[in-house]
């Protein structure tokens, strides 16, 4: 029986004829539920409900249900902290050690994807060509996601690094675990092993999904190929492998580009339960956050529990600094996504993108979507060589004229309009989790009013988890954390 170690609980679906029809519920709905990964993968629909555990850990607070997208803005300097609570506040303030910590749920997820993708090697009866190809393009696509953010929090990015401290990316596991004794404990890989396999799990995804769709209703909810491209675009502009990223925007914006937001829909857009321009987001339906009150970006990131709601009622201590505020010109449609909170934030300037779009907790997080892919494709072109500059001023003024902005003109050029494709992306792609990676991929500093980061300081990097590196003799920390 091929059963397997799975590190969390999740879902179990037990045999018995008063659970069948549950069973089956599970099976058939978006990627929220799974049977206990301890049953053998040996029908389409464990496959299936494994593949549904995947996508859930991104779910997790310390995955895109908070910390994905709210630290990297605290690390850098788009936020303020109330300090009232003091959640998240050691982050704000750059600490040794402050930092994301998702290695464990990461791995949890890779091994189960290792699991699938064993199991699609000999499918069981039920899994059909098609099937098998849409499951094993939507695994690729998963792990290319879960070793891209492990890369780029505990390693340094493949152009800026401090080469005496860089201990490499982190360990390639793409073997399943099954058994105990088949628990390896191998070093960190190097940052160019851990792209490969990146490259080559985003290549083999969108040759798999290509012309496929994994649920016509919900087509943002699954890994589809504009999402392996558009993920394709962000990894290769992390590698400045600038022909790479034009290549693949310009498939994931074939795919995906009307899905483009106008400047009279986009405050809208933001208030929908799905972001219309979302090519892959994380779903969050009631009551997938653990611990709604203290953890979700809603209370994070706002003091009101709905965007009418007049009365203080969450943490709201996660603010907007005001040196990016200050950066929005007055006539921006993007302005409208700020406002001032209540109570004892009412002075205080706060983000809704994440603000109760469809009921209270019930805020869908895009993690690729089609603005970023034009601003990826941007710096792709300005950064070339040579550079494609009216191509790079074209793409930018996409994302300045739906914001209301007049375009940039002929003249913008060299590191001039370099700049303005990074002030646009940090205006566009604000409190989604970008602005500390962008800064981090570039060899930057980190400017801010309580206390510059430099590019060379053990901070930049998180720490490899301690029960990790003593239980793995193998794995060098960063630095002396």
């Amino acid at each position: 029986m091929n059963t397997y170690i799975k590190k969390s609980t999740i879902i179990t679906c037990l045999a018995g004829s008063l659970l069948l029809s549950a069973c089956d519920r599970i099976l058939d709905v978006t990627p929220k539920q799974s049977i206990d990964s301890r049953i053998a993968l040996e029908s389409p629909e464990a496959i299936k409900a494994s593949l549904n555990s995947v996508y859930a850990y991104l779910r997790q607070a310390s995955q895109y249900g908070r910390d994905l997208i709210a630290i990297p803005e605290l690390l850098a300097d788009n936020t303020d902290h109330t300090n009232n609570p003091t959640e998240l506040y050691s982050h704000f303030r750059n600490q040794p050690g402050a930092h994301m910590g998702i290695w464990g749920s990461s791995y949890s997820a890779i091994n189960e994807i290792n699991n699938i993708l064993l199991a699609l090697e000999n499918p069981p009866v039920g899994v059909n060509n098609e099937l098998k190809e849409t499951i094993a393009g939507q695994a690729h696509f998963l792990r290319a996601l879960y070793y891209h953010n492990l890369s780029k929090i505990y390693g340094y990015d493949p152009k800026a690094s401090v080469d005496e401290v860089n201990y490499g990316s982190v360990p390639l596991m793409l073997d399943a675990v099954r058994k105990t004794d088949q628990v390896t404990y191998p070093s960190r890989a190097s940052v160019e092993d851990v792209y490969a396999q990146i490259y080559e799990d985003l290549e083999t995804a969108y040759n798999l999904l290509n012309g496929k769709t994994v649920d016509a209703s919900n087509p943002e909810y699954y890994a589809s190929a504009a999402a392996a491209a558009a993920l394709f675009s962000r990894v290769a502009l992390y590698n400045e492998d600038y022909d790479r990223v034009i290549a693949e925007a310009a498939s994931a914006l074939e795919l995906s580009g009307a899905k483009f937001m106008t400047n009279s829909t986009y405050i809208a857009g933001w208030r929908q339960m799905k972001l219309p321009e979302s090519i892959f987001e994380v779903v969050f339906h009631l009551g997938d956050y653990t611990d709604p009150v203290n953890e979700s970006l809603r209370v994070t990131f706002t003091s009101r529990q709905t965007l009418s709601a007049t009365a203080f009622s969450n943490r709201g201590n996660v603010v907007v600094g005001a040196d990016l505020y200050g950066r929005y010109a007055s006539n921006d449609v993007r302005r409208g996504l700020f406002m001032n909170g209540v109570g004892r934030n009412a002075s205080r300037i706060e983000i809704t993108k994440y603000l109760s779009r469809s009921a209270v907790n019930h805020d869908n997080v895009p993690v690729i979507r089609v603005s970023e892919v034009y601003l990826n494709r941007a710096e792709a072109y300005a950064k070339s060589t040579p550079a494609q500059e009216e191509l790079a001023r074209q793409d930018v003024n996409v994302i300045r004229e739906r914001a209301g902005l007049t375009p940039v003109s002929e003249s913008l050029s060299g590191q001039a309009l370099i700049d303005e494709i990074l002030l646009q992306r940090r205006l566009e792609l604000a409190f989604e989790g970008h602005r500390f990676f962008d800064l981090k991929r570039q060899g930057m500093d980190i400017i801010k009013p309580i206390g510059n980061v430099r590019f060379d300081e053990p901070r930049i990097l998180a720490p490899l988890p301690y029960t990790e590196t003593q239980r793995n003799i193998n794995l060098k920390q960063n630095f002396d954390f």
